[in-house]
């Protein structure tokens, strides 16, 4: 089976974009044996007239009148996006698959003997006043947004969501028929054998590794990860708050436990080396994101046997499950609440349970083998 794979990355080996996501399902559709060609679908040189015109409409409306704006999830990106992939030829292909990319799924001809296959991990919709990029759009982006998103969700054969969460509003927000949705959670976006995969010894530690990890300080909860170690701190623990790709802003730079290593890139093999060795000493990973699709994140803790204390948001729930490999808190909760559950999970001495937890997702349905089976099965079931 031939399969053309699209994305806008100039090659297919793009390990930044969509936090490695999309190079990982390439190599993973062809680890499932499928035959798959690349394609950019962003084009070079000239576009139309008509093409840029929109461009400009957008660029204008943002800087004129300050408003908020995403042009990725407009017409323009869709007729962007057109320029290369309505003049393609896909007779030689029997699927067509595109990460992520709404547009893109969108722009597709109508008509192809190809089947098309979409990996999702939300709908536009369910990210409007969610995330804060998709937080107060002019109203035209939120029209042509939520309209190309339908758009793409109802051209897809097949449509790979990575968590129930995505499912269900796919369903209740486009009308989508629930047979033509696969729920198949990611994995861990580090080398399979980079990953240890073994339970930790962390009940009775006199020391706890806490570790967050993110790029948006707000977004991410980096105010209740440090309000969660205050508390553990005034509670009699020694700990140390470890953070990867944020900043804590001024007002913590001075605070002993806290210990930071900036963004770390995996396509650097230096700082890629970096990342394994810190988790390979954590205890505990502490993710207090607001708002959150399918963190690969999680994976990746879960591989590293690590226990998760998280709030229940978005998909979260399809990477822990509450008294297995974590906990996850409401959102009304705060760092405080945070650290009492830690503090309930060290005084019952549940911490290794729950590391052997982690570990056990992760076998089972957090790594990339896995998803390589389910979506196969899933995308041969289209024939």
């Amino acid at each position: 089976m031939k399969i053309l794979f699209i994305a806008q990355s100039e090659t297919s080996d793009n390990k930044r974009e969509w936090s490695g996501t999309m190079h990982q399902s390439f190599i993973c559709l062809q680890q499932a044996g499928f035959n798959v060609d690349y394609l950019c679908a962003m084009k070079k040189g000239k576009s139309s007239f008509f093409v840029k015109l929109l461009c400009e409409w957008w660029l204008q409306i943002s800087k004129r009148f300050k408003v908020k704006t995403r042009m990725t999830e407009t017409i323009y990106c869709k007729y962007n996006y057109a320029q290369v992939l309505q003049d393609f030829d896909y007779s030689a292909y029997d699927v067509i698959f595109i990460p992520t990319h709404w547009a893109m799924v969108a722009a597709l001809p109508t008509k192809t003997k190809a089947k098309v296959v979409h990996l999702v991990d939300a709908t536009f919709d369910s990210l409007l006043d969610y995330y804060e990029e998709f937080s107060g759009l002019i109203w035209q982006n939120k029209i042509e947004g939520s309209y190309i998103s339908k758009q793409a969700f109802k051209r897809s054969d097949l449509i790979i969501a990575s968590s129930d969460w995505c499912k269900k509003n796919a369903i209740e927000s486009y009308q989508i028929d629930s047979n033509k949705i696969s729920v198949v959670e990611f994995g861990a976006n580090l080398k399979h054998e980079d990953i240890p995969a073994v339970p930790k010894k962390i009940d009775g530690k006199s020391h706890l590794n806490i570790y967050i990890s993110g790029v948006i300080w707000e977004r991410k909860g980096g105010e209740q990860a440090v309000e969660c170690c205050e508390e553990l701190i005034q509670m009699g623990y020694d700990v140390t708050l470890h953070i990867t790709g944020m900043i804590p802003p001024i007002q913590h730079s001075n605070k002993s436990f806290i210990k930071t290593y900036g963004f770390l890139n995996k396509n650097n093999q230096n700082e890629y080396l970096q990342i394994i060795n810190l988790m390979k000493q954590m205890d505990i990973f502490l993710f207090p994101s607001k708002a959150e699709c399918s963190s690969i994140a999680l994976c990746e803790a879960c591989g590293f046997g690590l226990p998760i204390f998280c709030y229940d948001t978005g998909g979260t729930s399809n990477y822990v499950i509450n008294g297995k490999n974590g906990y996850m808190l409401p959102l009304s909760s705060g760092g405080k609440e945070f650290a009492h559950s830690i503090n309930n999970c060290y005084k019952s001495a549940l911490f290794n349970r729950l590391s052997i937890g982690s570990i056990e997702m992760y076998k089972t349905k957090l790594n990339w083998q896995k998803w390589t089976e389910r979506v196969k099965e899933a995308i041969m079931n289209l024939f």
